[in-house]
């Protein structure tokens, strides 16, 4: 997958208008206040404050050199491409100075040289502390995917991954299913708000949306690669119904495709830091869909192969119990009953492997009597005496009855009795005088 930032060409001016369909949806209004400030911040911060402390003073002792006053200064002491940027400005400076100027002498150039030697440092440490935190940041995604690799379930796939994707750098994030070209959301989370994430779920989840060329998520579809949004307020091409309720200013996107097809996307902003979203952000989440991608294809793989396994088991379970009616079965000196269609009734064993078996297919007539009985909540010895039998042999049937329909008391053997005679039809229930021929 491309982690490279995708120019999106502005032509949202020349594209025609979407048609009044697309559009037509009621205003969205967010839960939440707008922030209405300017953000200075863009990209992950330096977060070391002493190291801050020491840029702006440096800072402040080179503009009150002479001639120095006009110097670039300092945007923000917390951006790393600022901080770089007035930094490389002082120390370019300082060098044309100490250059130009050979008949500095004494205290000036003592001072010149000590200020050239901390800006040197400076940079150096800002250096370091950006390539250690990019190691934290990267440290923190692994772990996160690590813990989404124990997850056993789609379900819970869906719901943990945008808080795991919040643990690596990002305030909120998005996980969206892609069905045929409409983009549907699944889970929302916002860090420390859990309140605003349901709200954009809701919304989201109400207005599904077709990726069509009107949306900037389409250069995703096309490219299968992830972008970065700089300005989402003011894009005409984004989702307008999830910008109105999240009130995202710039975000990143990436597909999530294991198998080479786009599943899903993954959206991610740092709306609760107050920042803008970067190149490096966009990296960070290209990395995590990716992996993510994989994770959840393992997941449902595995969903799939559980359930297929439960199911070989249940039929290995229904193969052990035929066996055993097999081998348990009495002989009796009879001819095989015909069935309605004047067909030989098929073996027992046969019957019971049967798929779709019907009530008759896995119980004897006699165990049908008995069991038709009990639905009716006949005792033991109400049942005894209406088939003419010992209790003690209605005590057997009974326990035949629950051990072939696999339930463990006599409702739930009722219950299973019915559902199947509900499926496949009535099963005959012995009427007046019933056969001698005891089963």
């Amino acid at each position: 997958m491309s982690t490279a930032t995708l120019d999106i060409p502005d032509v949202a001016g020349s594209l025609p208008a979407r048609a009044a369909s697309v559009l037509e949806f009621r205003a969205i209004r967010s839960i939440r206040v707008p922030d209405g400030e300017e953000w200075s911040l863009v990209g992950e911060p330096l977060r070391d404050q002493a190291l801050r402390d020491r840029v702006v003073s440096a800072l402040h002792d080179v503009a009150t050199l002479p001639g120095f006053d006009n110097v670039d200064g300092l945007d923000d002491d917390r951006n790393f491409t600022s901080i770089q940027a007035a930094l490389q400005s002082a120390y370019d400076r300082l060098a044309d100075l100490a250059a130009t100027n050979s008949t500095i002498i004494g205290l000036v150039n003592s001072r010149l040289v000590a200020l050239l030697a901390e800006i040197g440092r400076l940079q150096l440490e800002v250096a370091q502390a950006q390539g250690r935190q990019k190691h934290d940041r990267y440290a923190a995604t692994r772990s996160a995917l690590s813990r989404l690799h124990g997850v056993d379930s789609v379900e819970q796939m869906l719901e943990r991954a945008p808080a795991e994707l919040c643990r690596c750098g990002f305030d909120r994030a998005i996980v969206s299913r892609v069905e045929e070209s409409t983009w549907c959301v699944e889970s929302v989370h916002v860090k420390a708000d859990a309140e605003w994430a349901s709200e954009i779920a809701r919304v989201g989840r109400a207005h599904p949306m077709h990726i069509d060329h009107m949306l900037i998520e389409s250069e995703i579809m096309r490219r299968r690669a992830p972008v970065l949004v700089r300005d989402a307020q003011h894009e005409r091409r984004t989702n307008a119904v999830i910008g109105q309720a999240s009130l995202s200013r710039s975000y990143v996107a990436a597909p999530i495709m294991p198998d080479g097809r786009i599943i899903g996307l993954l959206h991610a902003d740092c709306y609760v830091s107050r920042r803008h979203v970067d190149d490096e952000d966009l990296a960070v989440l290209s990395m995590f869909a990716e992996a993510f991608g994989y994770a959840f294809q393992r997941t449902a793989l595995s969903e799939r192969l559980r359930s297929a396994r439960n199911e070989i088991q249940r039929m290995v379970r229904g193969i052990a119990t035929a066996a055993d009616d097999l081998c348990t079965a009495r002989t009796e000196l009879s001819r095989p009953h015909p069935q309605a269609d004047g067909a030989a009734a098929p073996p027992p064993i046969a019957a019971s492997l049967a798929a779709n078996s019907s009530i008759e297919s896995l119980l004897s007539r006699r165990e049908i009597e008995v069991v038709a009985l009990m639905s009716q909540g006949k005792s033991n010895g109400a049942i005894a005496t209406h088939l003419v039998i010992s209790e003690g042999t209605v005590k057997t049937h009974v326990k035949h009855i629950l051990r072939k329909l696999k339930a463990s008391n006599r409702a739930e053997a009722v219950f299973r009795y019915m559902r199947m005679t509900a499926v496949h039809g009535s099963a005959p229930v012995a009427q007046g005088r019933p056969s001698i021929v005891a089963r």
